[in-house]
């Protein structure tokens, strides 16, 4: 028996990638009725975590908000249920916890993200919560 899809998980950061995984999340999501949660997590590194300031924090969580108020606007011009999530923390493992606890049937995350570094196929991210998601993952070039 086919499960019909209805909870999508889309892990964004502004990147052109992100944005399209979130397109095709739309795609996926207007004929099943199914609801996006649109996911940016906000990653500071433990090596900088002490030294950041408030300021530089609550830039990230300005430029957070303003790619979740991005796509919750595209979402409600195309009639679909979304809702917006911000957290902190590493973005593998974020993304991974949330898509395993979250009853989520699918994750659709872009191919690679906002790093400076890229990996041959996959961006480290989306490769990592390609391996350790138990639920379908499609990544979207």
């Amino acid at each position: 028996m086919i499960r019909k899809i209805q909870k999508i998980l889309v892990p964004l950061d502004g990147s052109k990638n992100s944005i399209r995984g979130f397109e095709k999340a739309l795609s996926i999501a207007q004929p099943t009725g199914a609801m996006i949660t649109g996911l940016y997590v906000v990653h500071i590194p433990i090596r900088s975590a002490l030294r950041i300031t408030p300021q530089q924090r609550k830039k990230e969580i300005s430029f957070a908000e303003s790619i979740i108020g991005d796509v919750t606007e595209r979402a409600r011009n195309e009639n679909v249920a979304f809702k917006p999530r911000i957290e902190t923390g590493n973005p593998s493992d974020k993304i991974t916890q949330i898509a395993k606890s979250g009853g989520f049937d699918i994750v659709v995350i872009g191919s690679r993200g906002m790093s400076g570094k890229k990996e041959i196929l996959l961006g480290s991210v989306s490769n990592h919560v390609l391996h350790k998601a138990d639920i379908p993952v499609l990544v979207v070039k």
